[in-house]
């Protein structure tokens, strides 16, 4: 529950942690007992899209510089339906005291300062680009580290710091951030203490282990140049961000000189580059949407091959399109979260490695 300008809010998870639609709802009261309303902006948390979808079981606070933010787990739900990681996003209230949360790029790297609904500053380059590995196991090949999905992931045939993982972006772009995901592929180890038995059955580590790496970039694939270095590390980061607010031009990344906790073979589930290209952005895009009962609406997305996704948005008004769902194909999108009764405006954004081009404003 947080408070807020004299209202008290009271915030829940819907169940489902191994859903993409994994969500937090709120209720607002006068006082902290209640009772309580549902809120007009419902779910506050709501990130069905993306690499890594979910934003439920969260908690809403305030930092000392007086920016507010919205932390949930997200979902992964490969090896155990609570298989999840954190997410953090800008959240605030409204001049109509409703809560909201911005996930609208919510996997990709933001300013912690700023406007909360501010866009972006880098753009995903990585996206379905090509990519090589020096081996793989079948149906773990180098391009699922690059298709945006944190349920599939490259793995190298060994265990050997000899394996490499390489993206090529299809030209030079200026780079600003590059995101290391490594992914637990059923881990086999003997467990040398008592389980926890039960549907959440568990057993808590108590040695340390470190994961390991190289970061490599090159404009011509020849010439290489180190951007990190962190093959003595002695963290255990999973899921690593390395950024460079100068940028430096690469066409290539190449991850190398792997070591995992128990000597496991590496899985990269994305290896995720972020910057600006000098192009042209997107056309507007051009989509329909209609309601399909009381709680769910389809989308239509006609196709632009200059887009590398779309992101959907929608809410109360115009002004509050506070409700977003990241999908990289264009046809028929189902999106779900609507609140029997509540009327909703929608609009759809397209986006590519230039950067954002807004569309139109209808009522659903």
């Amino acid at each position: 529950m947080d408070k807020h300008n004299g209202k008290y809010y009271l915030q829940y998870a819907c169940p489902g942690a191994q859903y993409n639609t994994y969500s937090d709802g709120v209720y607002i009261g006068d006082t902290p007992l209640g009772p309580f309303t549902l809120a007009e902006n419902n779910p506050c948390s709501y990130k069905p899209g993306g690499f890594l979808p979910g934003a439920g079981h969260g908690s809403t606070m305030e930092d000392k510089q007086g920016n507010w933010w919205h932390t949930s787990t997200m979902r992964i739900s490969v090896n155990h339906d609570f298989e999840r990681r954190v997410g953090l996003w800008p959240a605030g209230f409204d001049a109509d005291g409703e809560l909201f949360c911005n996930q609208r790029y919510g996997d990709w790297p933001m300013a912690a300062e700023g406007d909360p609904w501010r866009d972006p500053a880098w753009m995903l380059l990585s996206v379905d680009k090509a990519a090589s590995a020096s081996s793989f196991l079948t149906g773990h090949e180098p391009e699922k580290a690059t298709e945006e999905n944190v349920q599939t992931w490259w793995r190298a045939a060994t265990s050997s710091r000899d394996e490499w993982l390489c993206v090529d972006l299809g030209k030079a772009f200026d780079v600003h951030a590059v995101q290391m995901n490594f992914a637990d592929d059923t881990i086999d180890i003997p467990c040398p203490g008592e389980i926890r038995p039960g549907s959440q059955a568990r057993y808590i580590e108590e040695n340390d282990y470190v994961t390991q790496w190289k970061l490599e970039g090159s404009a011509d694939g020849e010439s290489w140049f180190v951007i990190a270095d962190k093959s003595a590390a002695e963290t255990d980061l999973s899921h690593d961000l390395i950024v460079s607010e100068q940028g430096f031009k690469a066409r290539y990344l190449r991850l190398s000189d792997m070591a995992v906790p128990y000597g496991q073979n590496p899985c990269i589930s994305g290896l995720r580059v972020f910057g600006l290209g000098d192009g042209e952005k997107p056309a507007e895009p051009v989509f329909s949407a209609a309601r399909m009962g009381d709680l769910d609406m389809v989308v239509q997305l006609k196709e632009q091959a200059d887009a590398l996704g779309y992101n959907i948005l929608f809410g109360s008004s115009p002004e509050k399109l506070y409700h977003s769902d990241l999908v990289f194909k264009a046809g028929s999108q189902r999106v779900g979260a609507l609140i029997k009764g509540r009327e909703y405006y929608v609009r759809v954004d397209a986006f590519n490695e230039n950067g954002i081009t807004e569309g139109k404003c209808v009522k659903l």
